[in-house]
């Protein structure tokens, strides 16, 4: 089969490989498009990992059933499905509590386990969710980075909830712009620095699209909101002025939520944060729960994949990546086609 191999950390190459093996438990799928995930990038431009090279990236995908090992029950060639790539140990203290986005020997179909840059992958028939015929099969690449947004929204949101910003208007960010319309949050101001993605905002229904090199981000959000502080904030770009500013804006008791991955420092005023007694937290992938939704609300249009997703041919995937480490421009979610 083809693929795209990470020969290492930034050298990938389109070519030939061994068709994957199809072990006891595991369901061969024919892949149909897999996204180019934020982590991916961070790997590829020199962030640490565990990810062996040679090796075959790519955990946001989707495909059709080919093959089923013999034990397998519940699934058939021909079968719709997307691929959970998180790969818990099942019995560190976070699993057994129920909380196996936070296992401490988690594995990534897509790093650590050869992954959907290919035309085939061999996947345990336990990561898999069926999805519904009205959800194409590319669009359902999105499904694994909107758990994401899904599970750092639902955990922290509160009907109370009326006004919003989000840092960042990558893929992260506009989908948690449409999931927080979803729920009900009434003002989102969606932060940038690119012109493009912020009209994309405006177009998916921000209240407000703030360009923080042409205008002060705070000082925007609080106009927004009538002037008051907002309710809710969400780091979805992951630099130290995006993470005070989403600390800054927030009213007595507010939420501030960091998604984003980054490893610059950042000093914090716990002045401000003990005075308002405001609530940090982290948001890590994502659970079984997160994901079921995440494909209903693409499958009932809640969240559109078609003003995201640009598809590529899986054999130019080699230069996809080094045009969004150079400059993305329009592109937001770039799903590798086979």
């Amino acid at each position: 089969m083809n693929a795209l191999i990470a020969v290492s950390h930034d050298n990938l190459e389109y070519g030939e490989t061994g068709e994957p093996k199809l072990e006891l438990g595991h369901v061969l799928i024919r892949v149909a498009g897999c996204g180019i995930c934020g982590t991916d990038m961070h790997v590829y431009k020199g962030m640490a990992s565990t990810w062996p090279t040679p090796g075959i990236r790519g955990h946001e995908f989707a495909g059709t059933v080919q093959a089923c090992a013999e034990d397998v029950e519940g699934f058939a060639p021909g079968d719709r499905v997307v691929v959970q790539p998180l790969l818990f140990c099942g019995v560190c203290r976070s699993c057994v509590a129920g909380r196996r986005n936070l296992c401490s020997d988690i594995n990534l179909i897509g790093g650590e386990k050869p992954g959907g840059f290919a035309e085939y992958a061999a996947i345990p028939a336990s990561n898999l969710f069926r999805i519904p015929d009205t959800l194409p099969l590319s669009h359902a690449a999105l499904v694994e980075p909107l758990a994401t947004a899904v599970h750092a929204l639902e955990r922290n949101w509160s009907p109370e909830m009326e006004s919003m910003v989000i840092f960042g208007a990558g893929a992260q960010g506009l989908m948690l712009l449409q999931v927080a319309l979803f729920l009900g949050i009434k003002r989102v101001a969606v932060t940038d620095v690119v012109e493009s993605r912020l009209e994309l905002a405006l177009e998916l229904g921000a209240t407000r699209a703030i360009h923080s090199m042409k205008e002060d981000a705070l000082a925007a959000a609080l106009e927004m909101n009538g002037g008051a502080e907002v309710d809710l904030t969400v780091d979805a770009a992951g630099i130290t002025s995006t993470r005070q500013q989403a600390l800054a804006c927030l009213r007595p008791g507010g939420t501030a939520i960091f998604l984003a991955l980054g490893a610059a420092p950042t000093p914090v005023d716990f002045m401000g944060v003990v005075g308002k007694e405001l609530k940090l937290t982290g948001t890590q992938c994502y659970t079984e729960r997160d994901f079921a939704k995440a494909i209903q609300y693409l499958a009932h249009g809640c969240v559109s994949a078609e003003k995201l997703i640009s598809e590529v041919p899986l054999s130019e995937g080699a230069q996809a990546f080094r045009r969004l480490a150079a400059d993305p421009g329009r592109m937001i979610k770039v799903v590798l086609v086979p």
